[in-house]
C-alpha cells in the first residue's frame, strides 16, 4: 500500500510539473538567438520556443494613443510583425485587409512594428483600420528584432503569431510574397490568402 502511494505520489507531481505554463517571455532571450534563415533550424525554433508557449499581458500603445492590454482581449488573436523596408511586409497587406474584413469578429489583429510612428503612419494608409497599430518607441540596431511593451520578437518580418483566447501561442509563420517581374499582383494576393487562411484556421 505504502509502495503504491509513492507511486501515486510520484506521478501526480511528473503531471504538475507537465501541466506548468511556460511563458514566452522568459526563455526567448535564451532560446532564440538570431533570425536564422534556414528552414529546419527555423521550424526547431517554432517547436523549441513558441509553440505551445503563452504570452504574459503586454500593454501596447497603438498609433493614435490608445493603450491595449493583451489580457483584455477576449478573443483569439493574430500578433502580426512588420517593418516598412520590408517588402513582403507590403506584398501581403491586400491579403491581410481581406482577412480583417472576413474574421474581425471572431480574431483580434495586432501588428508590431520596428518603426516609430512617423514610419507606421505611411504603412497605416494601406491597412485596414480594425487591425492595431503598434509602434516601436525605439529603433532596434538589429533590424530582424522588435521589442515593444516587454515583447521581444527576433525573428524577422513579416511574421505572425497564431494565439487561442486562452493566450497559448500555437503557431508561428515567417514571410510573404511580393510582385515581382514573374509574380503580378493577382498572383501575389492568391498565394498571400491561401497561406494566411490557412494559417488562422485553428483559431476560426
Amino acid at each position: 500500500m505504502r509502495r503504491v502511494l509513492l507511486v501515486l505520489t510520484f506521478l501526480l507531481t511528473l503531471q504538475g510539473f507537465s501541466q506548468k505554463k511556460i511563458y514566452y517571455k522568459d526563455i526567448v532571450d535564451d532560446c532564440i538567438a538570431t533570425a536564422s534563415t534556414d528552414a529546419a533550424m527555423l521550424n526547431d525554433i517554432v517547436y523549441n520556443c513558441i509553440k505551445d508557449k503563452y504570452i504574459s499581458n503586454y500593454d501596447f500603445t497603438a498609433i493614435d494613443g490608445t493603450v491595449v492590454s493583451t489580457n483584455e482581449i477576449k478573443k483569439p488573436m493574430l500578433l502580426l510583425t512588420a517593418a516598412t523596408w520590408c517588402a513582403p511586409c507590403w506584398g501581403e497587406i491586400p491579403a491581410l485587409n481581406k482577412l480583417v474584413e472576413k474574421y474581425h469578429d471572431k480574431v483580434a489583429f495586432v501588428m508590431l512594428f520596428w518603426d516609430k510612428k512617423e514610419g507606421v503612419e505611411r504603412m497605416a494608409k494601406k491597412l485596414d483600420k480594425r487591425i492595431v497599430l503598434v509602434p516601436s518607441t525605439e529603433k532596434m540596431k538589429n533590424k530582424s528584432s522588435i521589442k515593444i511593451a516587454g515583447f521581444t520578437h527576433k525573428l524577422d518580418y513579416p511574421s505572425a503569431y497564431l494565439i487561442s483566447k486562452r493566450k497559448l501561442i500555437l503557431d508561428f509563420k515567417r514571410g510573404a510574397v511580393s510582385p515581382t517581374k514573374k509574380m503580378g499582383w493577382d498572383e501575389v494576393n492568391k498565394v498571400n490568402e491561401e497561406q494566411l487562411e490557412a494559417f488562422i484556421k485553428p483559431i476560426l
